[in-house]
Order: structure tokens, then sequence, then C-alpha cells
């Protein structure tokens, strides 16, 4: 099997030839320091990654101060990690969000990078695009702080912007589908940390709840496979985002309390499970023995009977230590058979 294939094999819950291993986001400086460039697509080559996730471009409007204007408005400011700072959003008022004009999801420059995966890749990597469900994007609109107050006190602004920001990613995602023939996508929504979700969780399954799903028979109708990503304690709202359809839950986040073991005995039937070498901990400063323990430790408890992705319990950040990342992925290309890990249980 090639890479791709491995991928969507695991997704659909069967069991590849080895664990497919790829991560939703690697930081230039670790790529660099392993392979010598700063291109995560040279990178996934280099490492032999089986995937590579890829999100929409957008222009840039340089200022100062290393800061700049996106497209979408909003002020940030390069800080040397993958992810820039926000320094400013464009919404100062939810309620203005009518007369906000969110970019053309249609624009000629929005997959050039896609289009370069899809081109460099063809069918032997899964390029899987990145897009956003029911928080992030209206968190980068209107600020952190204004966001989870209009949860409470502004909900009419709140879901007639989130059924903006649902219809926008939902039309990358058909185009992707139309134009690419992109299979697989990942939604990147954070809603909770490691106590549990950012708002009680009766909020997210009367109001919230309703317009994941939305966003999941979308992606669904279009024929995709759905991989949602969200780290910290996401017990209270794990089986509802099963029950929506999504294919495979991503990370399973140690540092939240969540075992891996549990998850794959509970869902391990119904959805793939990818993760979740911690990244906080063993990645960062963990032995190169460590990290191929937890390797196979992840392959013992979550590999049996195949549906499953190894990954690192988050994200490959600035402060993963290059070598360790390198041991990961060597020990899952050695180890990584579903049939019983030697020395597992």
């Amino acid at each position: 099997m090639n890479g791709r294939e491995r991928v969507l094999c695991a997704l659909t819950l069967g069991i590849p030839d080895v664990v497919p291993v790829f991560e939703w986001s690697i930081d230039a400086k670790v790529v660099y320091a392993l392979c010598g460039v700063t291109d995560v697509l040279e990178a996934v080559d280099c490492l032999d990654l089986d995937g590579v996730v890829v999100r929409p471009d957008y222009t840039i409007r340089r200022v100062s101060g290393g800061e700049y204007i996106d497209e979408w408005g909003a002020r940030r400011k390069r800080t040397g990690e993958h992810i820039p700072m926000t320094v400013e959003t464009p919404l100062p008022d939810i309620g203005g969000h009518a007369e906000y004009t969110f970019p053309d999801p249609g624009s000629p420059e929005r997959f050039e990078s896609l289009e370069r995966a899809v081109r460099r890749f063809g069918s032997r990597k899964a390029v899987i695009l990145n897009i956003r469900d029911v928080f992030s994007d209206i968190r980068d609109l209107v600020g952190y702080e204004n966001a989870l107050i209009a949860l409470f006190t502004r909900r009419r602004e709140y879901d007639g912007l989130l059924r903006r920001c649902i219809e926008y990613n939902l039309a990358l995602a058909r185009i992707a589908r139309a134009r690419y023939g992109i299979e697989v996508v990942v939604t990147t929504d954070d809603i909770a940390d490691n106590r549990g979700l950012l708002f009680h969780p009766s909020l997210f399954f009367e109001f919230i709840g309703p317009r994941f799903r939305e966003i999941t028979s979308g992606l669904k109708a279009l024929g995709l496979l759905h991989i949602k990503h969200c780290d910290g304690d996401i017990t209270a709202v794990l089986d509802y985002f099963i029950e929506s359809g999504i294919d495979c839950i991503d990370p399973v986040d140690p540092t939240a309390g969540m075992k891996l073991d549990r998850i794959k005995d509970q869902y391990g039937g119904r959805v793939c499970i990818k993760g979740n070498v911690d990244c906080t901990g063993t990645l960062v400063s963990g032995s190169s023995g460590e990290v191929e323990s937890a390797v196979r430790e992840c392959i013992r408890m979550a590999g049996g009977g195949g549906g499953y992705i190894l990954s690192s319990s988050n994200s490959i950040h600035s402060g993963v230590n290059p070598e360790n990342f390198r041991v990961m992925i060597e020990s899952a290309h050695r180890i990584g058979r579903y049939a019983p890990v030697p020395g597992g249980n």
C-alpha cells in the first residue's frame, strides 16, 4: 500500500499493511532541522509520512514589525511559531457581521498550496484539506472574549455568523472536492482545554451541536471523509461528535486525561482513532527509547483490528525535539503492524 491507501483504509476502519502516520501541523523549524528545508511538502517525502494537511491560502498585506493584515481583515503578528498571533480582529461587534464580506472561497489563489500538494503527490499520499467548523472562525473574526460572551448574550447574531462560516467552509470543501479530487477533510476547531469544554455542555447540545452536524452532513453529502480535530478534554461531547457522522477523532489528548485504550474500546468499532504520542512531554524531552516505547504502547492500545492512525497528541510544534519526531516516525514504520506488537500484552 502507499500512503494514501493506508490513510483511506484506516479511516474506513480497515487494516492497512502498516499503521499510517501523519500530522495536521508540523512547525517549519522542526522540518528544517530534520530535512534542511522549510517546505512541509518536501518534509512529507523526506520523512515518508503517509499524508499531508493543507490549509487554504489567503493573501496578506505587510504592515510593520512583523505584522500583516490578511484577507479576512485580521491584523496578525509573526512570532516565530507556526500559528501567528492575532493582534486585531476585523469585527469589533458581532452585530455588524451582515455587512462583513468573507474572502471569495473560489478565488484562484485560494488553493495554490492544495494544487501544489496534489500535483506533487498524486495518488501516493493522502492530501487532506484543513477547514473549520463551529468556533474558531468566529473567534478569529470577533476575538476570543467576544465570541464566548456572544454565545451567552447574543445568540441570534452568533448563529447568523456561524451559519455563514459553515456555508463558507462547505464551499471550500466543495471546490476542493470538485476541482482537485480531495477525499478527506480535517476540521481543526478547538472547543476545549484540559479542564473540559470552554462553555457548559448544555450550550453545545442545544445551540452549537446542531450546526456541527450540518457541516458534518454537508461533508458526507460531498463524499468526503471527516477527521475531527479537537484537543483538550472532550469527553462531554465525544458521543455527539461520533453520532454526527465523523470518520476519525483526533488527537485523544493525554494531558487532558483522554485515554487512548478507553477511546478505542468504546468507539473503535465506529470511528477511526488518531493519536497520541505526547507532544508536551515525550516528544519534547523524552529519550529515544521513551519515544519508541510510547509508539509501541499507542499501537498496542489502539491498533487492534485496524482503524488507527499514529500521530502526536496534538501537533509537531516548535518545542518538539526534531530527533524525537524522527524516532516516532521510524519506530512506527518499523513496528507499526496491526498484529500484536512485540513486547505488547
